[in-house]
């Protein structure tokens, strides 16, 4: 079959690569879509390590192909999207139904073999239903660019009806944050970004305000103002400075969220600071398996208006030069020349 395969640093290329054999308990998927997601960038230019050879890409969406011995209530046909990683179902955080924390994870597209490939071979614990409601290319990126930022602000914020929200980020992660803020019940939600194109976006799906650090001489204290008592920050960048910015714009009392993932070392504010005001920091991963059915369902409805997340489809043949072109905050798709769109 057809995939995009790592070589040297900055280099992805369609190579020909045998097809997975799935094992027991496992079904083979025909790939109908695959989100190109900023860690797939990273991945790609080689800042994350994964070895060359390896077939990148986690946001999938498909349709069964075959199933294996032991596999029940799943069926030729099925569509399906993709859990991001293979988990062990043993470890304390698998059995407490939070694998997104799984101590033994293969991370599709860097453990195990990803999606950016005409077919996939997977457990069917990685696989959720696909409404029929839901396209290939938003099923697909449903599974990280849309239910990331739900966990962080529903499981992990524990957003609260009413509340001010910041977002600091506008890209694929930040833009569907606002409009999960907004449809959880946040009374106001601000995005922090310097891109205009990330700004306006942010705009377009609801955000009451916007924000651009790089136009400000003290950013911390300018966004504090327009904030006004935000009591939830969601980082979605992952620099220290960016971090930092979100802890300033916190009220007492107050939540910050990081999901962007990065190697800096961000400062606490001076502790009688922090712990007169009660502050808190959070990590977020990704989601479970429930959480993207649940987003599913959001969209399936009509809850939430995805329309314009997916900018653009390429085939397969065509999709290692997006590596090299600017990311913007909607997602572009890949699609296997036996599936168009």
């Amino acid at each position: 079959m057809k995939a995009l395969v790592l070589g040297e640093p900055g280099e992805i290329s369609l190579n020909d690569v045998a097809e997975p054999v799935p094992a027991d308990g496992e079904v083979l998927i025909a790939v109908d879509a695959a989100g190109v997601c900023g860690t797939d960038r990273h991945i790609v230019a080689g800042d994350l390590g994964v070895p060359p050879g390896t077939v990148p890409g986690h946001e999938i969406a498909g349709t069964i192909l075959e199933i294996t011995q032991g596999v029940e209530g799943w069926n030729p046909g099925d569509r399906v999207a993709a859990f991001g990683q293979v988990t062990c179902g043993t470890c304390h955080a698998c059995l407490a139904g939070r694998s997104n924390r799984c101590r033994r994870p293969e991370i599709l597209g860097m453990a195990r073999q990803g999606g950016f490939a005409e077919r996939i071979a997977l457990p069917t614990s990685s696989l959720i239903a696909l409404p029929d409601e839901v396209p290939d290319g938003v099923g697909a990126i449903a599974s990280d660019a849309i239910a990331t930022p739900f966990h962080a602000l529903t499981t992990v914020g524990r957003l609260q009806v009413g509340e001010t929200v910041v977002i600091i980020g506008a890209g694929g992660l930040g833009v569907h944050a606002v409009q999960l803020a907004r449809l959880c019940g946040a009374a106001r939600v601000v995005a922090v970004d310097p891109s205009r194109e990330a700004r306006d976006a942010a705009m377009t799906a609801g955000a009451d305000e916007v924000f651009d650090p790089e136009a400000e001489e003290e950013p911390a204290r300018a966004l504090r103002r327009v904030a006004r008592g935000a009591t939830l920050v969601l980082e979605c960048v992952g620099r220290s400075e960016t971090v930092e910015l979100g802890l300033a714009a916190l009220s007492p009392g107050g939540r910050l969220v990081v999901v962007g993932v990065g190697s800096s070392r961000p400062k606490l504010p001076p502790l009688g600071m922090f712990i007169g005001a009660e502050l808190s920091v959070h990590g977020s991963f990704g989601s479970t398996p429930s959480e993207i059915q649940t987003v599913l369902g959001l969209i399936s409805t009509g809850r939430l208006d995805v329309s314009r997340s997916v900018q653009r489809e390429v085939p397969l043949a065509g999709a290692a030069k997006i590596f090299s072109e600017p990311f913007g905050p909607a997602r572009t798709v890949i699609i296997p020349e036996e599936h168009p769109s």
